[in-house]
């Protein structure tokens, strides 16, 4: 009796370990050699992480919480994973071996576009694979927009190369930002509508190093002991910050 316990016991601990590595990317959807192209046909782009049959760690949880991210903006991506095994069945070994995945450095992350199999490209692998890193690598080659936590689109726009504009740009932005913000109906959109201006604001008046301190500030209060609600709060400050950053500073500070 005793051993048929165990075996039972052995069972439900094996049942549950499948079932919390299936469900450890939410909105990610499993794919196999044979609905692999069936599947990336019907949607516009499809992500696939190529990866070891049960991924773990911190690059499987950055492109969990992406999947997380896309599903609350777009219905037009495919989130997918392909879990690759070098022993038993060997399932999927074909799958990666045709998009010459390299085993040795998983996981490989490839961008299908127009449902087409072979029209790809490859998540860079000098770059981290972080979710603001991968929303980055969506933005780029697609034309959907998933924003970093507390970003708005429009407003995004309004922000980019702000600094580096006469005093008449920044000041019809402005402005531009305020008519943006009246059309707002949920209130977080408002709030964080109120936070660009401010941003813009405060850059008129001091200048980039504005954006190059406050990022340090806000970072810095980020890192010490704080509310997790505080730390959100701080989080989305910075996102909204990095949305003024130039890599080139051409309008002469004063």
């Amino acid at each position: 009796m005793s051993t048929l316990l165990g075996y039972l016991f052995f069972c439900f601990i094996a049942l549950q370990y499948h079932t919390v590595m299936s469900n450890s990317c939410l909105g990610c959807v499993d794919l196999d050699e044979l609905i692999f192209d069936k599947t990336i046909q019907r949607f516009p782009y499809t992500l696939v992480k190529f990866d070891i049959a049960f991924p773990y760690g911190d690059k499987h949880e950055a492109f969990a919480a992406f999947s997380k991210a896309a599903h609350a903006v777009t219905d037009d991506i495919l989130i997918a994973t392909v879990g690759i095994k070098d022993y038993g069945d060997h399932d999927n070994m074909k799958l990666g071996e045709r998009f010459k995945v390299d085993d040795k450095n998983y996981p490989t992350i490839l961008l299908f576009q127009k449902g087409d199999s072979n029209n790809y490209m490859q998540f860079p692998s000098y770059l981290d694979i972080t979710e603001d890193n991968l929303k980055g690598f969506i933005s780029s080659h697609t034309d959907i927009y998933i924003g970093r936590e507390g970003c708005l689109k429009e407003f995004n726009d309004l922000a980019k190369n702000f600094a580096n504009l006469d005093e008449e740009e920044q000041q019809k932005r402005l402005k531009e930002a305020e008519e943006l913000q009246e059309k707002l109906t949920k209130d977080l959109d408002k709030q964080n509508a109120n936070i660009y201006k401010i941003y813009m604001e405060k850059v008129q008046s001091k200048g980039y190093s504005f954006v190059e301190d406050e990022t340090k500030r806000l970072a810095r209060l980020k890192a010490g002991k704080v509310s997790e609600v505080k730390k959100s709060e701080l989080l989305i400050k910075l996102n909204i910050l990095e949305a003024f950053r130039v890599n080139k500073l051409t309008k002469e500070e004063l």
